[in-house]
Parts: structure tokens; sequence; C-alpha cells
């Protein structure tokens, strides 16, 4: 009996394609601006009438329907108290996003490269 590719393997694939990666940028900035308006409870209608347009556009944003730029993404993110943060990263690495309000702490320059961890071990 002939098998079809595996998951694994079509993931694998897939991964090969800018597309794939332009699709997850896509979906991690709609979760990220869906998740921030429940958190402030904005409605689809409050933020279209921040950013100027309708709501079915910005339903059609948060479909990941809409071909957005990075002026839109600045918009849409200021209109809920927010701002894009873009990092570029190793090819199979992970990340850990640590965020920190300026007005919490001094901000300090770190002088070289390091970790999230030491430079958390340097703040305590």
């Amino acid at each position: 009996m002939k098998t079809g590719p595996s998951f694994k393997g079509i993931f694998d694939e897939a991964r090969q394609h800018d597309d794939y990666w332009t699709e997850g940028l896509i979906l991690e900035f709609t979760e990220e601006l869906s998740r921030w308006m429940t958190e402030r409870k904005i409605s689809r209608s409050a933020l279209a009438a921040k950013i100027g347009h309708s709501p079915a556009y910005v339903t059609k944003v948060l479909r990941g329907d809409a071909n957005f730029t990075a002026a839109t993404m600045t918009k849409l993110a200021r209109a809920v108290g927010a701002e894009v943060r873009v990092h570029l990263a190793p090819t199979g690495s992970r990340t850990a996003w640590y965020d920190q309000h300026a007005a919490e702490t001094e901000v300090e320059e770190v002088s070289g490269s390091c970790t999230t961890a030491e430079m958390l071990r340097k703040k305590a």
C-alpha cells in the first residue's frame, strides 16, 4: 500500500516558499491585532472609525484577506494603542518577546550582543 507525503513532509516543502512565510506574518499580525482589540474592548466599527476605513475593511484585515502595507499595519497598531515591532531571526530559531514599558524602567544601553536571559539578569 502506497501512502502519500507525510504531514511533516508537506510542511517542510511549504517552508521552502516565500508565500508560507508571508502568510505566517499576516496571521501573526492579525492575531495580535485581534487580541489587542479584545483586551481593550475595541470593536471593529470603532477601529474602522479610528483609521478612516469601513468596518468591512477591518473584517477583511482580520481575516487576512486584505493586502496591507507596513503603513497600514502601523495605523492599525497605533489605533489600538500599540506599536509594530519587526525582528529578523536566524533561520530555524525561536524568538521570545519581552515588552517592558519605557516608563517602568530606565533605558540602558547594552554593549555587545546577549540573550534575553542575560539582559534580564543584568536588570535584576
